[in-house]
């Protein structure tokens, strides 16, 4: 169970969750530093080289909004935000990814549109690449069983425009001017009312890295709440900076897909349905995770001596 700070006060308590990020941190600190509205900046570092713990410590000691928490051991990205908001005090949630630079003036921008759209309860950013343009996972659909088959099998090469063929990204769709509510946003950068994310009881910390955004949009939805995509709230998202191998990652995705599935459809959806697109999301896994491990072999020994000399 989320554990709730003592006191909230007006302001952005922004939450980083960081595993083996690299360099682009650095970037992301002097950022959210520079930010208005923001009571506090609280990484949870989920495992760090000694050096950027170092740093960090350093950084806490310099900048009194700045605070460092260590969790034994690395809990994933929803547990880390989870015990990043029980430090937290600010009656507004940040939840930013350590590869994301936040331009200046996006907290301010974000605090008025919640003042105006009363019933939002979630905003997400329009997340860009160094290309400047939109990435796929800024807006979504939710993801249902049927439209994982959807994008597994490619169905919507059959009918494209057909909406029981619609895919579950929204970035080929047509581009947003302004605040459009959507189904979901990328876990990446949001901005929460802190009584929606306590309502709610926070991330479901059985999503250790994908699909925990989803999950928390959707419960949101079910109770009324507004998800927002704000496309005046540019942030560039680096993308897949930690140090971790492509295995581990497909591996937490196609179990984080089977839970959600299981979560939220089981008793809607037939069960023999679910099971096979459990068996599809596995299979699907099967095949690349020989492909993967063939990359991630040599990978493993230069992220050892990566690792043991990492010096910032």
């Amino acid at each position: 169970m989320m554990a709730r700070a003592s006191k909230q006060q007006q302001g952005v308590s922004v939450v980083v969750v960081t595993y083996w990020t690299g360099l682009v941190l650095k970037e992301n600190l002097e950022a959210l530093r520079r930010q208005r509205n923001v009571r506090e900046i609280i990484y949870v570092d989920n495992g760090n080289p000694v050096s950027v713990q170092n740093w960090l410590d350093e950084m806490a000691k310099k900048y009194k909004k700045i605070k460092v928490v260590r969790p034994a051991r690395n809990t994933g990205f929803a547990a880390g935000c989870n015990l990043g908001v029980a430090h937290a005090s600010g009656d507004f949630i940040a939840l930013v990814n350590p590869d994301c630079i936040v331009e200046t003036g996006t907290f301010t921008k974000a605090l008025g549109i919640f003042r105006k759209s009363k019933d939002a309860w979630l905003l997400g950013a329009n997340l860009v690449g160094l290309d400047g343009k939109e990435q796929r996972g800024s807006r979504r659909e939710i993801l249902t069983p049927w439209r994982a088959c959807v994008e597994v099998l490619r169905l919507d090469r059959i009918a494209p425009n057909h909406p029981y063929f619609k895919r579950f990204h929204q970035f080929e769709s047509e581009p947003v001017e302004g605040n459009q509510p959507v189904p979901t946003v990328s876990g990446a950068f949001m901005v929460i009312r802190r009584v929606a994310y306590e309502r709610v009881g926070g991330m479901d910390e059985n999503l250790f890295l994908h699909l925990d955004d989803s999950d928390i949009c959707m419960r949101m939805g079910l109770l009324g709440g507004q998800i927002l995509f704000c496309s005046n709230l540019p942030v560039i998202h680096h993308l897949s900076t930690s140090d971790v191998s492509r295995t581990f990652i497909e591996w937490h995705k196609a179990r984080g897909t089977n839970y959600f599935f299981y979560k939220h459809y089981n008793g809607i959806y037939p069960y023999w349905f679910l099971v096979f697109v459990s068996l599809l999301v596995w299979s699907r896994f099967s095949l690349l995770a020989p492909f993967l491990l063939i990359r991630d072999l040599p990978d493993m020994f230069s992220r050892r001596r990566r690792r043991k000399a990492e010096v910032w």
